[in-house]
């Protein structure tokens, strides 16, 4: 435990070469990638709330990017190419991913009650509108 509080585990520009944990990352790299395309068709074919398709439009390429990212991560510490396979690498992706995913569940619930309201004052003033003639 005292190793990986230390400055040298994290920027070692060619870390142990035994990586336990190849298939789990390699399964997660799918999950994001097939969830990503998962999201998108859901979006387009079943999603009818017009507010949460504009909401969730960011979502899959988000988790593609860091599917990608995570994958040449993957390949880097994998092939032990020094200075790209350093765990900082890693710490700044888990990071990154930490923030975005904070980042895009505060401004979606932001972003829905805004549009909800605006959607709400346009229905107001269709009510009140006169109604188109029909021609015959």
């Amino acid at each position: 435990m005292n190793r990986i509080l230390t400055l040298q585990y994290y920027f070692t520009p060619r870390p142990d070469p035994n990586f336990q944990y190849t298939k789990f990352t390699l399964a997660i790299v799918i999950l994001f990638i097939l969830g990503g395309l998962a999201i998108t068709i859901y979006r387009k074919k079943y999603l009818k709330n017009p507010i949460a398709k504009k909401i969730i439009r960011s979502a899959p390429k988000l988790l593609q990017r860091y599917g990608t990212i995570l994958l040449v991560l993957l390949l880097f510490r994998e092939a032990g190419i020094p200075y790209f396979s350093m765990r900082i690498w890693w710490f700044l992706f888990m990071f990154a991913l930490l923030i975005s995913i904070i980042r895009f569940s505060l401004n979606a619930k932001k972003e829905y009650a805004k549009r909800l309201h605006t959607v709400k004052k346009v229905d107001i003033k269709v009510k009140y509108l006169p109604k188109k003639k029909k021609k015959n």
